[in-house]
Order: C-alpha cells, then sequence, then structure tokens
C-alpha cells in the first residue's frame, strides 16, 4: 500500500512538471541582468501583452512569434542585424502583470527602451500633474539644485524603484523614476533664489489620470525629506 500511494505521489508530481511550461507565461533560461530587463505593471497580462507587440511594431522590431492566452504571453522578435529580442509576460493576479524583456546579445539598454514603449502604450508614460491637481506637492528646501537631485536619486534607490532620467541645469533639474508596479514618478527642481542655495521641489507621482497617488506622493516626500535632510548633516 505505501509502495502504492508513493508511486501514485511521484505520477503526480511528473504531471505538474510536465504541466509547467506549457503556458505562454513560463520561460526558461531568461538570463542575468546583462541582457534581462524586468519590470512589473499595475495592468492585465493580456493589456501588457498588447503593448509588448505596439512597442516591438514601433520600434521596427518584427514579431515573430506570439504564444498568448489570458495568463499571459511570450513573444519573440527580431531587430535589423537579426538579433533577437524576446518579451514574457505573465499575470501576477487580475490586476497586475510581470513583464521580462531580453535582448540578445546582452544588451539592458535596448531591453529599457521596449519597457519604456509599453509604459506609454499603456497610458503610463512620464509622470504629469493632473489638471485639478491631487497628484503633484511642491515644498521649498535650503539646498541648491544638485544637492536636490543626488537626494532624489537617493530616494529612488531607498523605495526600491526604477531609475530613469536625471538632469541639472543652471536653474533647474529633474529626476525620473518608476515605482514596483511602472507607476511613472517625477522630482522637479527649480532654483527659487538667485543668492542663496534654496531649491523649489515639485513631486509628481502617476499621470494625473484616475490613479490615486496621495499614499505615493506622502511616500515621495517624507523619504526625501529624511535624504535632504541627511545631506544637510
Amino acid at each position: 500500500m505505501k509502495h502504492h500511494l508513493a508511486f501514485a505521489g511521484l505520477l503526480a508530481l511528473l504531471a505538474a512538471c510536465s504541466h509547467e511550461g506549457s503556458s505562454p507565461s513560463s520561460t526558461s533560461d531568461w538570463g542575468t541582468g546583462l541582457n534581462t530587463v524586468e519590470r512589473k505593471y499595475a495592468k492585465t497580462a493580456p493589456q501588457v501583452h498588447d503593448a509588448a507587440v505596439a512597442a516591438l511594431k514601433d520600434l521596427g522590431v518584427k514579431v515573430t512569434k506570439d504564444r498568448h492566452d489570458e495568463m499571459g504571453s511570450e513573444i519573440v522578435a527580431e531587430r535589423a542585424d537579426k538579433s533577437k529580442v524576446m518579451v514574457n509576460v505573465g499575470a501576477l493576479d487580475e490586476k497586475s502583470s510581470r513583464a521580462t524583456v531580453r535582448v540578445e546579445p546582452g544588451d539592458a539598454r535596448m531591453a529599457s527602451l521596449v519597457h519604456e514603449k509599453m509604459a506609454d502604450e499603456l497610458g503610463l508614460g512620464g509622470a504629469k500633474g493632473a489638471l485639478l491637481g491631487g497628484n503633484t506637492e511642491e515644498r521649498t528646501y535650503d539646498a541648491g539644485l544638485q544637492a536636490c537631485a543626488d537626494a532624489a536619486e537617493r530616494t529612488v534607490k531607498s523605495l526600491g524603484w526604477t531609475a530613469g532620467g536625471k538632469q541639472v541645469h543652471d536653474k533647474w533639474a529633474q529626476v525620473d523614476a518608476r515605482t514596483n508596479d511602472s507607476t511613472p514618478v517625477r522630482f522637479r527642481m527649480d532654483r527659487a533664489d538667485e543668492n542663496v542655495e534654496r531649491s523649489k521641489v515639485k513631486f509628481t507621482a502617476g499621470t494625473g489620470k484616475t490613479d490615486d497617488s496621495k499614499t505615493l506622493l506622502s511616500r515621495m516626500r517624507e523619504e526625501f525629506d529624511r535624504q535632504i535632510a541627511g545631506h544637510a548633516k
């Protein structure tokens, strides 16, 4: 009887293993950060799949394979130089998904570009203030633009977000990033006084549409306050 139960358990295990990988969202050997970039999106798997196909088309990359269902997708595309771009999408729950982009040979920059195009297609482009406010907050700090930009970078790193672009000019600076679900955030710094080191910092979370950004704004500002205070010490 014990042998029979053990054998039945082995069969169940083998069946589970054979089923694994049957969904388009399954992957194997997706490599390391050298050529793979993974992001989460607060969108369904079908939405992220459609965004990936549109992004590849917009970048002039030809899709050669496209397997997808409600749980995810597996897309293989080919660039003009015959190198491959692979996108794998998997549902995390009913409202969010994880997308992995791999470019061969190792090209994390191109993989990140595909993600940015996907975000645009999903309505998650750059952070923008809402027409009636609600997703922005402004404060003035006794610190220069460079110090504020550096504090913004440290804030992004401390919160575990994905860093984007950073610009520092004579009269303004800007740091862009994305949260863990790819929501865009922006730190905009403007010189507030020509005679002393003082900057006006505008925090923006989301795209100004229907997302509730109050909690996110609070996290941004509170962590920034900690980072800029640490710099002053």
